[in-house]
């Protein structure tokens, strides 16, 4: 679309209001899908910060919710239902703003979570680098230049979300980590106990 276009949806009463409906059906109902493409809308119409952080809190805590209950149930997420995959974005997402922010600690607890929950082992693996990079406190950016695969993301619905393709550079990397990665992973089985 062009910016005239969301410009003129902007101004579009009608289409504002369903979806701020939109917005109000899918908080009151917890479906996080549906918050994501309202926040997704919103973003690309560069609405107030204000209503994007309200949307992305109501993620945050629909998600966190979901993740204390599989948790609480020892049950792992379902990617290939609808439901669980945004979950699990909105997870990795809050897991990848705490990693950019410099929370080396909170992120790679994030990303040992989503590995133990994912239920999918393409994500569960690739949140190996991502725990590996936290837990050694390497700089996000330095992440994203020297590890992730930039030219090629995955593209997939499922893993589109996701960082989950690498350079070739992440096999030494990993060897060089290994022992922090064993650290981190113990953490991980004494909070399974």
């Amino acid at each position: 679309m062009q910016k005239s276009e969301f410009e003129d949806l902007k101004k579009n009463p009608q289409f504002m209001l369903d979806l701020t409906q939109r917005e109000e059906a899918a908080v009151k109902a917890k479906d996080v899908a549906g918050m994501y493409e309202v926040l997704d809308t919103a973003v690309m119409l560069d609405l107030p910060a204000e209503r994007l952080n309200r949307i992305y809190t109501e993620i945050l805590q629909t998600v966190f919710d979901r993740l204390a209950d599989k948790l609480a149930a020892n049950s792992l997420f379902d990617l290939s239902d609808r439901s669980d995959l945004y979950t699990v974005r909105g997870i990795y997402e809050h897991g990848i703003e705490r990693y950019s922010e410099n929370d080396f600690k909170g992120a790679k607890e994030i990303f040992l979570i989503i590995h133990h929950t994912a239920g999918d082992e393409t994500i569960s693996e690739a949140m190996m680098p991502h725990i590996a990079a936290a837990a050694s406190k390497m700089a996000f950016d330095d992440f994203i230049d020297e590890l992730v695969d930039v030219e090629n993301p995955n593209e997939s619905e499922r893993y589109g979300f996701f960082l989950t393709n690498f350079k070739p550079s992440v096999e030494g990397f990993m060897k060089e980590k290994a022992g922090v990665l064993e650290e981190a992973l113990k953490e991980l089985e004494t909070l399974k106990k």
